[in-house]
């Protein structure tokens, strides 16, 4: 098995299929629960991985402002010895910039609140390592770096706080409407409006209700590639709930066919489409 096919089984965010919205969601806001998926608790094994991030970031800042400035009176050949500071804490940041980026699926998936917490991460190392570049002595202007970092990571951290838990309020939205909201069969009625795409397009739902008989035409928005647009007559289910709350998934019990003239809707010239 390739390497590309065991992260897809393992990880099936990393499947590139059409996700649809019925509140306005797009881009990194797009809730993306694969099939079978359950929400991921917030563990303190991960907020310890979210602490170990910013550390070593702190750690590299640090060990790369001795090396850069020294300590006061020190000879330039000892400034050097503060590489094996930085660069242990550099490779350790790295490692745990990919933890939180691979484990903060699960417990989001959404990308926008999982990439805000990595950088006030990274804003929280910065500002830690400015400040103890400054408490050991470090050039002035120091101190207004640290206080401008400080606000920007105050501020990304309670955007990615807000993002987090709207996150996981819709996935929950989402897996309750699976469990115990009524099913429909329906189809996409018709492509997306080409003069209003932008990393998608509202597209309508038809379906048919079984308890009335009657047909339903609902509205949603698609997120997908400009060359991985469904054609009219795609299979979706409908998940609905006695409020209206409304749930449109793909049918995975049918193959999804994709309109061929993607160039259509495409907003570049490389041929792969755009979202």
């Amino acid at each position: 098995m390739s390497t590309v096919a065991q992260l897809d089984e393992e990880w099936s965010w990393l499947e590139d299929r059409p996700v649809f919205t019925t509140r306005g969601e797009r881009g990194g806001n797009v809730t993306i629960v694969p099939p079978g998926a359950v929400l991921e608790p917030l563990t303190l094994r991960f907020w310890l991985g979210v602490a170990s991030f910013v550390v070593s970031v702190a750690l590299a800042v640090v060990g790369t402002g001795l090396v850069i400035s020294g300590p006061s009176g020190a000879s330039p050949p000892r400034g050097w010895w503060w590489l094996a500071l930085a660069i242990p804490a550099s490779g350790l940041a790295l490692f745990s910039f990919a933890g939180i980026y691979v484990e903060g699926m699960p417990r989001m998936m959404r990308e926008r609140p999982r990439n805000m917490l990595l950088l006030a991460g990274l804003l929280g190392g910065f500002t830690l390592g400015l400040a103890v570049l400054a408490a050991l002595g470090g050039a002035e202007g120091l101190m207004p770096a640290t206080a401008v970092s400080a606000v920007a990571c105050a501020v990304t951290a309670l955007y990615a706080a807000r993002g987090i838990r709207r996150a996981r309020t819709d996935v929950m939205r989402i897996l309750r409407l699976r469990a115990t909201g009524t099913a429909h069969t329906g189809v996409i009625a018709a492509l997306p409006d080409r003069k209003t795409w932008s990393h998608g397009g509202d597209v309508p739902i038809r379906y048919r209700d079984d308890g009335d008989e009657a047909e339903h035409t609902v509205t949603v928005r698609v997120n997908t590639w400009a060359h991985e647009i469904p054609v009219p007559g795609t299979r979706v289910i409908v998940h609905r709930d006695e409020e209206g709350d409304l749930l449109v998934e793909l049918d995975t019990a049918h193959p999804v066919e994709y309109y061929p003239h993607s160039r259509l809707y495409a907003q570049d010239t490389s041929g792969g489409g755009s979202m």
